[in-house]
């Protein structure tokens, strides 16, 4: 296994087509790379192929599962293609704002921390988390449906949070979109 293999956009492409992802998710992964680049557009200090990798592979997952697992799925899938483990990682780690151990096993996932450690994994995760299908939401708009759907109390709105301030560092600016 190559583990720096790091694919090209249509060799992304052609994997997500490989395993019959729904073209509707084809459509969203392109949509969330295209955020994904925007927000890293003035920084020096980013992987910028591992961003455009793990934006259009973060989902493949979806063409096994539309659950929460699919995360775990699209690590299996990469596994078999020989991905790069940054990439696996961002797959694993992008699912909402990211799963400690704790929510993982409540979840009934495998017992692991699928918290976005990395600027990459960050970065795809927060760009995840402001499309809905293929429709750009403001912080504002997804912090609104995160409070509604997980109260705002809850470690989802408060790593949110820190996302956000970890990309404004990454900047050196204040993200405004």
């Amino acid at each position: 296994m190559n583990e720096n293999r790091v694919p090209s956009e249509e060799e992304c492409l052609a994997i997500l087509r490989k395993y019959s992802t729904p073209s509707i998710v084809v459509e969203h992964c392109i949509f969330v790379k295209k955020i994904a680049e925007e927000i890293c557009q003035n920084m020096t200090s980013i992987n910028i192929e591992l961003i455009v990798a793990g934006a259009l592979l973060h989902d493949v997952g979806r063409a096994v599962t539309h659950s929460i697992r699919h995360g775990v799925e699209g690590v299996k899938i990469l596994q078999e293609e020989s991905i790069s483990t940054k990439i696996i990682s961002i797959v694993k780690n992008h699912i909402g704002t990211g799963i400690d151990r704790i929510e993982a096993e409540k979840l009934g996932l495998p017992p692991d921390d699928y918290i976005p450690k990395a600027s990459e994994e960050i970065i795809v995760s927060y760009a995840d988390n402001l499309v809905c299908g293929n429709y750009k939401r403001s912080f504002n708009e997804t912090l609104k449906h995160f409070i509604h759907k997980f109260g705002e109390e809850s470690t989802v709105v408060h790593r949110f949070y820190k996302q956000k301030e970890f990309i404004k560092k990454l900047l050196k600016t204040k993200i405004t979109k």
